[in-house]
């Protein structure tokens, strides 16, 4: 875990205290983070050449508050993408105590828009969407959003303000529901 992730994680658990403080003891708040690695690349050399190899770690984390009806009273979304790399005499490509920012932090400069053109917005604007429509809803039936099997939105409604691949954000919400207390 980069230390960057784990002041990330430990400053949201004190923004969830000092909300639990403020509410009723019948709320409940929980975090999850939910990491995968996405893509490897093995370092090689061909025909003289030398080629780099790397890896990329996603890690998906969600702050949920639970009304005392179990309905989601406020919850936000981030991640964080690590690209981590290594040239083929096995020698990392990073420094040491790097900062990795968020894609919450990076706000347009992620570059969804500028690069990808997306027609739903930045990245950070579309998972404020997708937080927008658990609002009000109990874990189980945000659980239930149908995704069609590259991990997006299928309701044509909810597509139009979030295109972007939701899929870790579901892992993330239920290890957040299972820690909440």
């Amino acid at each position: 875990m980069t230390k960057k992730l784990l002041v990330m994680l430990l400053a949201v658990c004190l923004v969830l205290g000092a909300v639990s403080v403020g509410t009723a003891s019948a709320e409940t708040v929980g975090l999850g983070a939910y990491t995968v690695l996405t893509s490897v690349e093995s370092a090689y050399e061909e025909d003289g050449d030398a080629y780099d190899g790397g890896y990329t770690v996603e890690t998906t984390t969600c702050a949920l508050v639970l009304g005392d009806d179990g309905k989601i009273k406020s919850i936000r979304f981030d991640m964080t993408q690590s690209k981590l790399g290594f040239n083929a005499k096995g020698e990392a490509l990073n420094e040491a105590n790097s900062v990795i920012a968020s894609k919450v932090e990076l706000k347009e400069n992620y570059g969804m828009v500028a690069y990808a053109k997306a027609p739903a917005g930045e990245w950070y604007t579309q998972a404020a969407a997708f937080e927008s429509f658990c609002i009000g809803k109990t874990v189980e039936e945000v659980l239930g959003f149908e995704l069609a099997e590259d991990g997006k939105l299928v309701d044509a409604d909810m597509k139009t303000s979030c295109s972007i691949i939701v899929a870790s954000f579901m892992q993330a919400l239920q290890l957040a529901n299972t820690n909440a207390h």
